[in-house]
């Protein structure tokens, strides 16, 4: 047994080619240990069948396009290169569209970012102005109600369409002090400002415009819609810039009624007039002990008229304990007047 130089294939009995690879298969020292003559007329040996007959002259070995080293493995045929070609650009076009699709997904995440990142932006700035505007806009409140309280000498209150169907104006809610321009002008708690230096005043807007130009210690008409009928007045401004003087009262000082809860109310029957309605009393205290109760609507405060909760804890405020008093109120349709020792007040 022999084996291929070509292909390490093993070639047996007296085949000279590789059936495998066509490679001829070199001699070996065996077949020269019996030399003979050669002798024409010998018969040729017999070919088993099935086998190549190698001692013909036309016989060729079977293609083989190369020759393997000895002891490594066939060679694979070459594939066509169109073949190789179209694989090739297949790759190619694969790889191409992978990168399009890859840079395309990088893209869209980047602007999708950068367009979460400007929405952000832009909301952040909106709440930014808005907040600022808000800002703004209450600065600029504060403004103006500085400026009506040291002016005209009145806080402003808000009111509802129901209260005064058939006007429109500013709500004076307390006056500042006894002596303030309201209170010299005969304004009083409660009376819906309708006009001023003969313009009309329904809003903040239009007060503050009119108020502008006007001088401290100019004095100017003035009207006010009160229980129904509207009121001319006049009213002397004090200036803008400083709040209006008003006296300082301690806590021990102040007095103390003993009404825990009470609203603005209309109307006394038969009239358009309001009043301070008593909602809710402290037990004992001066007010329940000399008669007072819940319903009661109060209209005057020691002769003062008294028609908003606020004006009414001013002018209690603004009488020391165990001073006499006078209420004038209504329950049900009779006026009733009761004199009550104040209290003292309590923090």
């Amino acid at each position: 047994m022999t084996i291929c130089r070509a292909c390490s294939s093993e070639i047996t009995g007296p085949d000279r080619y590789c059936r495998n690879c066509g490679a001829p298969v070199a001699p070996v020292v065996a077949e020269f240990d019996d030399t003979r003559r050669f002798n024409p007329s010998a018969p040729l040996p017999a070919v088993p069948p099935g086998l190549p007959d190698t001692t013909n002259p036309l016989y060729a070995p079977p293609y083989a396009a190369y020759a393997a080293p000895q002891g490594s493995a066939p060679l694979r045929q070459t594939e066509p290169l169109v073949k190789r070609l179209l694989k090739q650009k297949l790759v190619w076009a694969l790889m191409t569209v992978a990168l399009i699709l890859l840079f395309f997904s990088v893209g869209i995440g980047i602007g999708s970012n950068m367009n979460r990142r400007r929405a952000s932006d832009w909301r952040e700035q909106a709440e930014a102005r808005d907040a600022q505007d808000e800002e703004d806009a209450e600065v600029a409140r504060q403004k103006h109600e500085e400026a009506v309280q040291n002016a005209l000498g009145f806080k402003q209150g808000v009111f509802s369409a129901t209260e005064f169907p058939d006007a429109q104006g500013i709500f004076v809610n307390n006056l500042m002090s006894d002596d303030c321009p309201a209170a010299l002008a005969k304004i009083q708690a409660g009376d819906l400002v309708t006009e001023l230096n003969g313009h009309q005043v329904r809003n903040d807007s239009e007060l503050s415009q009119v108020l502008k130009p006007l001088e401290t210690g100019q004095e100017v008409p003035v009207k006010v819609y009160r229980d129904g009928a509207t009121i001319s007045l006049r009213i002397k401004l004090s200036d803008r810039s400083f709040p209006p003087a008003q006296p300082e009262t301690e806590p021990d000082d102040q007095g103390f009624l003993g009404i825990l809860d009470s609203s603005r109310r209309c109307c006394i029957p038969g009239t358009k007039k309001w009043g301070v309605e008593v909602n809710e009393l402290h037990i004992n205290g001066p007010a329940e002990l000399f008669g007072l109760r819940p319903g009661d609507l109060i209209t005057e405060f020691n002769g003062r008229p008294v028609k908003t909760p606020n004006e009414f804890n001013r002018h209690i405020r603004a009488v020391k304990p165990r001073s006499k008093v006078v209420l004038t109120f209504y329950r049900g349709a009779a006026e009733q007047k009761i004199e009550v020792i104040m209290g003292h007040r309590w923090e």
